[in-house]
């Protein structure tokens, strides 16, 4: 597996992660820093600021999260009802996120 391929899988993996910690607070949106405290020991996906972001912004393009908030020094996001049937296995499977059955 090139280093390419590694740096997909981990990006792929790093937008699941973030699905599964705001279905754990749904209905209510939380904060990037919140979320980055609730992934920080998840260590091998090397989650920072730029690439929770990176990860929020492709999620709500595939409507799997909704953008409660977007400042430079805050976002806000929650889980939308297909963000919630795609971790339960149903809708369409994305190939930029990792998807349950696959772990």
């Amino acid at each position: 597996m090139s280093l390419n391929d590694l740096e997909t899988q981990r990006t792929r993996l790093r937008r699941l992660r973030i699905l599964q910690v705001l279905s754990q607070n749904r209905p209510d949106p939380i904060g990037d820093g919140l979320i980055h405290r609730c992934l920080r020991n998840d260590v091998d996906l090397a989650f920072m600021q730029s690439n929770i972001r990176n990860s929020l912004d492709y999620l709500a393009e595939r409507k799997l999260v909704t953008i409660t908030l977007r400042t430079d020094e805050r976002w806000m996001a929650k889980i939308s009802a297909d963000g919630v049937d795609f971790l339960d296995g149903f809708g369409p499977k994305f190939e930029g996120v990792a998807h349950p059955e696959e772990f």
